[in-house]
């Protein structure tokens, strides 16, 4: 639809060129600005001069992992987040989901369908993140942002170990997800308990 997107800045991170240069069409098409990089240096380098409404984020970055610049703590500069990969594996949404990410759609989506989801995200009201997903086999997702109740106030770190918990991992299993010691995994954990009010890790994942 034209000019659905006027007055908006996208920041587009892709590694593959022909992705990059379909989407940035398609996108512009809807009257967007978009602003494009294929690896975390550039991208670094075009945060370093704007600030984004929205950012599509491809997960797989060859080299680089697109939920690295997420860690950076770059997400108020890149504005609402949507990964974008052909990779759509549970963990690494909810991972993203963590860290700041607000949704995620499939490279297999249809062009009308992407643009209907980005247009979608962009009306979400502020501050929420987390709840909404373009992917067919991950529609359980979509309401992921209520086991997060604003009052909680968990960290980054600890919604990212409360989303494997729900999967049912044990500690170690999480320690070794996330690249963790233990000790710090149950670190998390306590808080995690001691924030929900709950004290039995099964009253954590209701």
């Amino acid at each position: 639809m034209p000019n659905q997107f006027a007055d908006t800045h996208i920041l587009l991170l892709d590694d593959h060129p022909l992705i990059l240069s379909g989407v940035k069409g398609l996108i512009e098409q809807g009257g967007a600005r978009v602003t494009t990089a294929k690896t975390l240096a550039e991208a670094m380098e075009k945060l370093a001069e704007h600030s984004f409404d929205l950012t599509l984020l491809d997960i797989n970055l060859g080299t680089d992992h697109g939920l690295d610049l997420l860690e950076k703590g770059c997400t108020p500069k890149l504005g609402r987040v949507m990964l974008f990969s052909g990779i759509s594996e549970q963990e690494l949404i909810c991972r993203g989901y963590a860290l700041g990410a607000t949704g995620f759609v499939s490279k297999n989506t249809e062009p009308e369908d992407l643009c209907q989801a980005l247009a979608q995200l962009l009306a979400l009201p502020a501050g929420q993140t987390g709840t909404w997903v373009w992917c067919p086999e991950h529609k359980a997702l979509r309401d992921s942002n209520e086991h997060f109740p604003k009052d909680t106030l968990l960290t980054p770190k600890e919604r990212e170990v409360f989303l494997l918990m729900r999967e049912g991992m044990a500690d170690k299993q999480i320690a070794d997800a996330l690249q963790l010691s233990i000790h710090t995994i149950r670190v998390h954990i306590r808080a995690i308990k001691r924030k929900r009010g709950h004290n039995r890790r099964f009253e954590q994942l209701a």
